[in-house]
């Protein structure tokens, strides 16, 4: 029999919103406000420094994609509902792009024909992408216009391409891992893409409109119960999709005349390969994931800083001995410690440090430093807490500066470097 295990539910929507991470603007459409574009800066330079060790390049290509292309390829009637279309003065149809198979396989076609000796080619881009969905939901998670990786492999030949198709994919592996996300790479169909090979990146949430096949007894997860590897039954979780992998073999190439030359032979269709991943959707689902529905919880390698220095409130006893310039000196040793730019203080002197300390929690700042009743003593001592969702803590740490300083040394690079040095 199988199972359905559904998760803890919350509206995502409204604790971004109330969070001060997005504004929609209308159905569909967002705008990015500080904190979220910090977290997406963060991502990406964590997926740029990934794909660094697959030597991968980046590039940008046109938001504006021709619709003859599409034409050719074969994909504008396939996918025709869900193109935002446009047309110029000269009466030129254009579409904005959801993906960029076919820009990518003209631009081959147009350098061509490459030599065998020039691949095994990886370009990517980190842009923007629209669809126009039928009914824009669950904030980030469905919406009209979002960010995204693609990353586009050419090859020489089937071999090649299943090579490299390895080496991404483990650093989709390693990605999602130093994000600390149980993200499941499940086979399925290509759909309209067309291809031999096609994963799905899965993360569970509760607001998932997938689902995912685990099985308790092997661990395999596929698409649908039961396991397909050992028949057992299996236990169903809402999910999201993250990423996306395919190899597309001549799909395109043949279409669009993109070749190379091997040794000894005469140009052949070049087998191309592709990767996704949604950056605005991986934040979302992240958040959801790790998060109640009262308080946000990070990766922390993408919280958008690392720590938050309250100080007292205007007019306390503990406000004569930290008072702003006190503050930011203690801020800045911390900074001196985490890095530049990863630490922000909450200035709101009218505030109780109750309330501000309540409102950090909700933010899900890693690191909360307070200037509270023990800053009075001699030496003065500092609250610590810790909430990002891998240390959970009952209560504060009460240390004093120098200690307290060392322990955030000690604990950040387990933290933040892991991410790095594991690839």
């Amino acid at each position: 029999m199988l199972c359905l295990y559904i998760m803890n539910n919350f509206n995502l929507f409204q604790l971004l919103l109330e969070c001060g991470l997005i504004r929609p603007t209308s159905a569909g459409l967002f705008t990015i406000l500080p904190l979220a574009r910090r977290a997406i800066d963060k991502l990406e330079n964590l997926i740029h420094k990934c794909l660094e060790h697959v030597n991968a390049q980046r590039m940008s290509l046109p938001s504006l994609t021709s619709a003859r292309l599409w034409e050719r390829s074969g994909r504008l009637d396939q996918v025709g509902a869900e193109l935002l279309m446009v047309q110029d003065r000269h009466n030129k149809q254009y579409l904005l792009a959801p993906t960029h198979e076919e820009a990518v396989t003209e631009l081959m076609a147009d350098v061509g024909p490459l030599s065998y000796k020039q691949l095994p080619l990886l370009i990517y881009q980190i842009s923007n992408k629209y669809r126009d969905e039928l009914r824009p939901k669950h904030g980030l998670l469905r919406a009209r216009e979002f960010q995204m990786l693609d990353l586009y492999g050419v090859h020489a030949d089937e071999a090649s391409a299943a090579s490299v198709y390895d080496d991404v994919t483990g650093v989709y592996r390693r990605l999602f891992d130093s994000l600390h996300l149980p993200v499941y790479r499940v086979s399925a169909p290509p759909g309209e893409m067309g291809g031999s090979v096609s994963h799905e990146w899965q993360l569970p949430a509760a607001a998932g409109e997938d689902t995912v096949a685990v099985c308790p007894s092997c661990s395999h997860v596929s698409l649908r119960g039961p396991c397909q590897r050992c028949g057992s039954e299996t236990t169903t979780l809402n999910s999201i999709e993250v990423g996306h992998t395919f190899v597309l073999g001549t799909r395109y190439s043949e279409c669009l005349q993109a070749r190379c030359t091997p040794p000894d032979s005469n140009p052949t269709p070049l087998v191309m390969s592709c990767y996704g991943i949604g950056i605005t959707r991986l934040l979302a689902g992240s958040i959801e994931h790790l998060s109640s529905e009262t308080s946000i919880r990070w990766p922390a390698p993408i919280a958008p800083y690392t720590a938050l220095v309250i100080g007292p409130k205007e007019g306390s006893k503990e406000w004569l001995s930290h008072n702003p310039e006190r503050v930011r000196g203690v801020s800045q040793l911390i900074t001196d410690a985490l890095g530049d730019e990863e630490v922000i203080i909450d200035d709101r002197h009218h505030l109780t440090i109750g309330k501000r300390l309540m409102l950090a929690d909700r933010m899900g700042y890693p690191y909360i430093i307070v200037c509270g009743r023990s800053s009075t003593d001699t030496p003065p001592k500092y609250e610590l807490y810790r909430s990002n969702s891998g240390h959970e803590e009952p209560g504060p740490l009460l240390l004093e500066l120098s200690p307290l300083l060392e322990h955030i040394k000690q604990s950040q690079p387990k933290l933040f470097n892991k991410c790095i040095n594991s690839f």
